[in-house]
């Protein structure tokens, strides 16, 4: 007769396979928790991306504090809010998004100084450069090609803010996001690994390295 326990374990194997488990085990009892991103970067083209605005049909706004407040509560709660808080102290971090009906539909963020990471990192970013991350699109809206435009619209930005290149890092697996990077013109430059081992975060991005491709 299977017990409990058999049963549980069972459920959990169904439910996310021998790899999920053993990253599951790993990250609660080793601590060790282990995410592989690929690295890549586009020149900004200003002429390009203005011609491409051209038609552009979202409602885009610069993003305030409160805005967020209007955004999915599941998401944007706790230390979610706490990280929102500290970018707009910080004058090098600026977020653009769509809200209607009193709703947050977009948010997407540019940096211009921090290549930030999920695992805390204080890789600096070039004079010449400009980041990409921490976009969102409320399910409702999924689908309708805000994502692509909302690149556009950063990365001119960008160039407005003096940038001439545009970092944009990627979760590995995540192929529909790399290819529509690629497709606009971005450079896979490869691939790079971040984490914890054993609770003691580490990055092991050689960005020099890629930035001399």
């Amino acid at each position: 007769m299977i017990n409990n326990s058999m049963m549980s374990l069972i459920s959990k194997l169904r439910k996310h396979g021998i790899k999920g488990i053993s990253s599951i085990v790993l990250r609660k009892i080793f601590l060790i928790e282990i995410m592989k991103f690929h690295y890549l970067k586009i020149k900004l083209d200003y002429d390009l991306l203005k011609m491409q605005l051209k038609d552009f049909d979202l409602k885009v706004k610069e993003l305030k504090y409160n805005d967020f407040l209007l955004g999915d509560k599941s998401l944007f709660q706790g230390k979610k809010m706490e990280v929102i808080k500290k970018r707009f102290d910080d004058p090098t971090y600026k977020a653009y998004g769509i809200v209607e009906n009193g709703v947050l539909i977009y948010s997407a963020w540019i940096s211009l100084n921090i290549l930030g990471l999920p695992i805390k990192s204080d890789i600096k970013l070039e004079e010449s450069e400009g980041y990409l991350e921490d976009d969102f699109c409320h399910p409702a809206y999924r689908g309708q090609g805000i994502h692509s435009k909302m690149n556009i619209y950063r990365k001119f930005k960008l160039c407005e803010l003096g940038k001439k290149e545009c970092i944009i890092v990627v979760l590995d697996g995540n192929l529909p996001a790399i290819q529509t990077q690629i497709k606009s013109g971005a450079k896979d430059l490869g691939c790079f690994y971040t984490g914890k081992i054993f609770g003691i975060p580490f990055v092991n991005l050689n960005k020099s390295k890629y930035d001399s491709y």
